[in-house]
């Protein structure tokens, strides 16, 4: 049977070892595809390994005309070189480069993946439009789109004016590897949680959609009204110094610690009691799938992307964003109550197994492939 070539591409190293690091380990067990990954080199300190052959090719996260007319050209001999297949790409920047390389390499099936539209509600206007623009000039030359959510779909389908060409991929989790990781990394991650208190954790990427900053005005609140709190943000991204200076000016260093980047994201999950995210989007936010999975309660910003994966009330809460007070108010409910923390957790737990398994994403995807690239 014939190999199906295939480059998975992103712009960061961390996005391969991590977002697409069960996809990509599990679209390489079918005997008839060849999966490569593309990013760029590691930015973070980490022993991860990508879980497929990985190319580097550094691309700039900011919008460099010059550079990145550099990084489509280096792009474009990689694929005439490796005469892939099928270009599938992810995040905006990689996207865009990932997509004129591979037309213009001619390759047979351009894909991208939206894991949210880098443009969205309250953007402001410039940037909205802007980023707008971009993905439909980018889309004039992919022959596929997918969403990983379903509010995204009818904004896909005008970008790309054809319906056919866009496909609900969703997003799930590898459920037995999650867990057997948490369980190999608990005894390390109780030691980062500083103190005794009340454990919450944060894990997402340091820019400003992230609302970072949020999350550390929910502590300082929560501490000022008495309640022991010990509490983690891990992640890495361009606003790591500013939010240490942050958390000094908030003396709030004796209770939150911001590790950066880490390689033991699943034990700092199974050790914490309450999961938190303060995003203003998200495409479907792996951090609360992953805490769900965990079975642990998760407390989040009611916004695109995660409301399709939080059920208000019943696998854990949804707030407004920006709402603080509504923040620590959900979060000193669930300190307080045990019971309904292990309730909204069991709920949480159904809810992926029964919806975000990635079994079947995968399933899907490899059909596309193989119904696509005869």
């Amino acid at each position: 049977m014939k190999s199906i070539k295939i480059t998975h591409v992103a712009t960061a190293y961390q996005s391969i070892v991590t977002i697409l690091d069960s996809k990509l380990r599990n679209l390489n067990k079918y005997e008839d595809l060849d999966v490569t990954a593309i990013s760029s080199s590691p930015d973070i300190r980490t022993d991860r390994q990508p879980a497929v052959r990985h190319i580097t090719l550094d691309i700039a996260r900011s919008i460099q005309p010059l550079a990145d007319l550099i990084s489509i050209y280096k792009l474009y001999k990689i694929f005439r070189a490796e005469h892939f297949d099928i270009v599938h790409s992810h995040t905006a920047k990689a996207g865009f480069i990932a997509t004129l390389a591979a037309w213009l390499a001619k390759v047979p099936l351009i894909c991208h993946t939206y894991h949210g539209l880098p443009y969205f509600d309250g953007q402001k206007k410039l940037a909205y439009l802007f980023y707008r623009l971009l993905e439909k000039f980018a889309c004039f030359f992919r022959h596929r789109i997918f969403t990983q959510n379903q509010r995204d779909l009818p904004e896909c389908i005008k970008l790309i004016r054809n319906r056919n060409k866009v496909f609900f991929e969703g997003n799930g989790v590898d459920i037995p590897h999650i867990r057997n990781l948490a369980q190999e990394q608990l005894s390390q991650a109780r030691e980062d949680y500083p103190g005794t208190g009340f454990k919450l954790l944060l894990l997402s990427r340091l820019e400003p959609v992230k609302r970072v900053d949020d999350f550390f005005r929910v502590v300082q609140k929560l501490k000022q009204e008495g309640m022991n709190v010990s509490a983690i943000m891990a992640g890495a991204g361009p606003l790591e110094d500013p939010l240490r200076n942050l958390l000094s000016e908030m003396n709030l260093n004796d209770c939150v610690n911001l590790m950066g980047y880490v390689d033991h994201s699943h034990g700092l999950l199974a050790a914490a009691d309450i999961v938190c995210l303060c995003s203003e989007k998200e495409g479907l936010p792996r951090s609360l799938m992953e805490a769900m999975t965990l079975g642990k309660p998760v407390v989040a910003t009611d916004v695109l992307g995660t409301q399709e994966l939080v059920v208000d009330n019943q696998t854990g809460f949804l707030t407004p964003l920006a709402d603080i007070d509504a923040m620590a108010e959900k979060i000193k409910l669930l300190a307080r109550n045990p019971d309904l923390r292990s309730r909204l957790g069991i709920a949480g737990q159904n809810r992926i197994a029964k919806h975000f398994d990635e079994t079947n994403i995968i399933q899907g995807l490899y059909n596309f492939y193989r119904n696509r690239i005869k």
